[in-house]
């Protein structure tokens, strides 16, 4: 039944956020060839300042979809579990589990998936200022290689994989705390009456609040470590403070996700 679940939900919230993406990216190669303009040379300020408003409209746009997902995946699973549709929804032969984990997995897919398609427009972008930009004589590919043995040589190869996980751990941890971010406020604001919506507002910010104070106070104690040490190396100091507050993250999930499920079980308000 959770596979069913999982097919209805993916075919109903696919299209919003792959409009979104699609638009982010076809903006980052429009934004990504003003570095072939020839204005940039000449005295013509105005279309300057053209090709600049452009990368600004790309800068919202990233905005803009990390917002806009967020968004629609909040309203989705609102509608779909709390209001006139959610008394079809919560008539369906399935446990809370299996009604929770239908949204859950779309949700956070969608999270992921707007997180990759950011940054391959990111790296289009980039890529193509590197192309237009690059110095005479060295290739598109052969600057990023440049580039890459720089950082290796700088960093070193050790330090640069275990920082690279460390960011996947937390990543993967900050999509976790994220969607479960979301299920849970919206999840606890029905619980306010007739103010459903303000509840899941408040209840959104106050989650946020707890999990900005539990990672503070998570940084702390390696902020006095790299102080006390006086250490040059930064990876130190953030390759375990990523991995802690991953876990700390996770934990947060956890607990959001079993307040949700006892709410939907022993707690649902659909007035």
């Amino acid at each position: 039944m959770l596979k069913k679940l999982l097919k209805h939900e993916w075919a109903a919230s696919w299209k919003i956020p792959t409009i979104l993406i699609g638009v982010l990216l076809v903006i980052s190669i429009f934004a990504g060839f003003t570095f072939a303009a020839p204005v940039w040379e000449s005295e013509m300020g105005g279309l300057a300042a053209l090709l600049v408003l452009v990368w600004m409209l790309y800068y919202f746009a990233i905005i803009g979809v990390s917002v806009g997902v967020v968004l629609y995946l909040a309203i989705r699973f609102y509608k779909s579990m709390y209001t006139d549709e959610g008394y079809l929804t919560h008539t369906l032969p399935v446990t809370s589990h299996q009604l929770l984990w239908s949204k859950i997995i779309p949700m956070a897919a969608w999270n992921v998936l707007a997180t990759i398609g950011i940054f391959i427009s990111v790296a289009i972008f980039g890529l193509m200022a590197i192309g237009f930009l690059q110095p005479d004589g060295m290739g598109i590919w052969e600057t990023i290689s440049f580039m890459t043995e720089e950082m290796v040589a700088e960093l070193g190869i050790e330090n640069i994989v275990t920082f690279g996980l460390s960011m996947l751990a937390i990543g993967i941890a900050g999509v976790c705390s994220g969607t479960m971010m979301l299920i849970g406020s919206v999840t606890i604001g029905q619980l306010v009456g007739k103010h459903k919506i303000l509840g899941s507002i408040g209840a959104y910010f106050g989650i946020n609040t707890v999990m900005q104070f539990v990672s503070t106070a998570c940084m702390i104690p390696f902020m006095f470590n790299m102080a006390y040490e006086e250490t040059d190396n930064v990876f130190s100091v953030m390759m375990p403070m990523y991995f802690v507050m991953s876990v700390v993250f996770v934990i947060l999930s956890v607990v959001l996700y079993f307040i949700s499920e006892l709410i939907i079980r022993k707690k649902l308000n659909l007035d």
